[in-house]
């Protein structure tokens, strides 16, 4: 327990409660104050402009809270664009059991990134323009040309003295590059030999043929028959 403080203590002056306010878009609800950063969805907006969010749902300030919409009705909430990027990419796979259906999609939402400024009075307008760091993600491409500007380049290799060698080191070399090149060598086709010449056939001897005889027809004989016998 903390001991009473006497009347002639300093007294610490009360720090004002932070002012912050809850404000819907985009069918979502946010709790911002001024300085915070805000990611929503694709605005048409561009770069440095300056809009006013609202309806105000909430408000906190030194007065208290207020959560009438009548007393709230009219305020918003200024905020800069601070530039314009896409969120990351989202998998969507669907599928159909037994009917042969698979389908892999990549999604990636469009999104705009506000500063808040602060919270506007009813009817008061929206401030100048300020210009604001703009925190676009680098391209590619960026990238890739920033590391080659970066990139070193390779030291060319220092001329080799050449080292003299043993006679011994030198033969033993010799015979074995000369071993590899007997073995890589393609053996050659041995010659062909030439094709004797067909000799002529020899021709039938027409006199041999004109001194045969031709052979006589056979005759071929009648078979003898016996008569029956009578009585049989």
């Amino acid at each position: 327990m903390k001991p009473p403080q006497s009347s002639d203590a300093p007294r610490t002056e009360a720090t004002a409660p932070a002012t912050f306010a809850v404000v819907r878009h985009g069918g979502h609800q946010y709790r911002v104050s001024a300085g915070d950063r805000l990611v929503v969805d694709r605005l048409p907006s561009a770069v440095g402009d300056v809009i006013g969010l609202g309806p105000v749902l909430l408000l906190s300030d030194g007065n208290g809270v207020q959560v009438d919409a009548a007393s709230l009705e009219g305020i918003r909430v200024a905020a800069t664009v601070a530039g314009h990027r896409r969120g990351r990419k989202i998998r969507v796979f669907t599928f159909k059991p037994k009917k042969r259906h698979r389908r892999t999609l990549g999604f990636r939402a469009e999104q705009t990134e506000l500063v808040v400024d602060r919270v506007l009075a009813r009817g008061e307008p929206l401030p100048e323009p300020v210009a604001v760091e703009e925190l676009d993600a680098p391209e590619i491409e960026d990238e890739a040309v920033a590391v080659e500007a970066t990139a070193p380049e390779p030291e060319t290799p220092e001329p080799t003295t050449a080292r003299r060698r043993s006679p011994r080191t030198a033969a033993v070399q010799a015979g074995a590059e000369a071993t590899v090149e007997a073995e890589t060598a393609v053996p050659s086709r041995p010659a062909r030999r030439p094709r004797k010449a067909a000799e002529p056939a020899a021709e039938p001897v027409a006199e041999a043929e004109a001194s045969t005889p031709p052979e006589a027809p056979r005759r071929r004989t009648a078979r003898k028959t016996t008569p029956p016998e009578a009585g049989e």
